[in-house]
């Protein structure tokens, strides 16, 4: 048995995968600790920023702050936590960069996890513009802990030994990859029984989780998507459910779900709109489910791409989306046998490859130090 201390990144998109991770590992015999913000911890994901840091005019410093909280903080918090619970081994999603900075103070082993399935090292580049990397420049947060002078960038703080990424060789292409990556597939619950609605095929359209504030701009592209989804089901003999508080009146084949999980929505679904975030589109992977994708930002228009790629559906451009274009993608998926067979025979090298478990013995096989 191993004692494992998981350290996720609080937004359900990344929060699901190593909960995933961590009930595998306890299946498997593993003793499993999450670390998660309270009032008693330093750290915490949106908290107020310290008036000494608007004072101090350090404009890198804040905006990483504001991105991921005080990294100093969650390092000792991770640490004491560590110590606390007796942890073996650390793993971190790498949103979380005090997990491998608390691994280094214990001296413990480390796993990073990167919730992104694009196959690289640097995978924080799809989210961040590159002007702002040198604001996770490590030499601060470094020194506040008494670690010495080096080190990578806090968002590229993967595992020498061991870095997991939740896609397939195959879904990403068969790329060339550094020896301690692991590409282990998506970390997602295993589907249910599939339902069959009584009524016309099911279509799910799901949006973003991500707050108005971090989408920004984005969110009017996503609102604009929404709309035109919703109108496009609306002349298909379809019954659409949408993951979304209600926007206006609804056709009549059309409901407004609010923010429901996906999984038991997925096990009636026929297919699946989607702005092409990962988690909904593993949880639509794994049940063979062809896709709509209408990517907004980050990493979706690569997954997206992908999936195209693959046949796994259709991938069409947020900025010009209409809802008679949406109209004949969502008729294409449902009813062209191709893209449904494409998505049946990736389901099946999916639970083939058993992502959880796989993940959860590459994780208890590793040495017990990184050296």
């Amino acid at each position: 048995m191993s004692r494992v201390l998981l350290v996720p990144f609080p937004p359900a998109g990344h929060a699901e995968p190593m909960a995933v991770l961590g009930d595998r590992l306890r299946v498997d015999g593993h003793e499993v600790t999450v670390f998660a913000e309270s009032p008693q911890t330093r750290w915490g994901l949106g908290r107020p920023v310290p008036p000494q840091l608007y004072a101090s005019g350090d404009s890198n410093t804040l905006y990483r702050h504001l991105f991921l909280g005080d990294v100093a903080g969650m390092a000792r918090d991770v640490a004491d936590l560590a110590a606390a619970c007796g942890a073996e081994l650390i793993v971190a999603d790498v949103m979380m960069p005090g997990g491998a900075l608390a691994a280094e103070l214990r001296n413990l082993p480390f796993v990073s996890l990167s919730c992104c399935p694009v196959p690289t090292l640097s995978a924080y580049r799809t989210f961040i513009a590159a002007h702002t990397v040198a604001a996770f420049d490590p030499a601060s947060t470094r020194t506040a802990l008494g670690l010495p002078a080096g080190g990578r960038n806090l968002l590229g703080l993967t595992s020498a030994t061991l870095h997991l990424i939740p896609t397939t060789d195959a879904v990403a292409g068969h790329p060339e990859l550094p020896a301690e990556v692991a590409l282990v597939g998506p970390l997602v619950a295993e589907p249910g029984p599939r339902r069959e609605p009584d009524g016309p095929p099911v279509v799910v359209v799901a949006a973003s989780t991500h707050t108005l504030e971090s989408l920004g701009a984005r969110s009017f592209v996503q609102e604009r998507y929404l709309a035109a989804a919703v109108a496009a089901l609306g002349g298909l003999d379809v019954t659409g459910l949408v993951t979304r508080q209600p926007q206006g009146t609804p056709p009549a084949n059309v409901r407004f779900l609010g923010a429901a999980p996906h999984d038991a929505l997925f096990d009636a679904a026929a297919a699946v709109v989607t702005h092409g975030g990962w988690g909904t589109v593993s949880k639509a992977l794994v049940r063979g489910l062809p896709m709509v994708l209408v990517p907004l930002s980050g990493d979706q228009p690569y997954i997206a791409g992908r999936c195209a790629d693959l046949g796994l559906g259709l991938a069409l451009d947020a900025e010009t989306v209409t809802a008679a274009g949406l109209r004949d993608a969502v008729r294409a998926v449902v009813e062209e046998p191709r893209f449904r067979k494409a998505a049946a025979e990736l389901a099946a090298e999916l639970r083939a490859a058993a992502p959880a478990a796989t993940a959860s013995a590459l994780v208890t096989s590793m040495p017990a130090s990184e050296g």
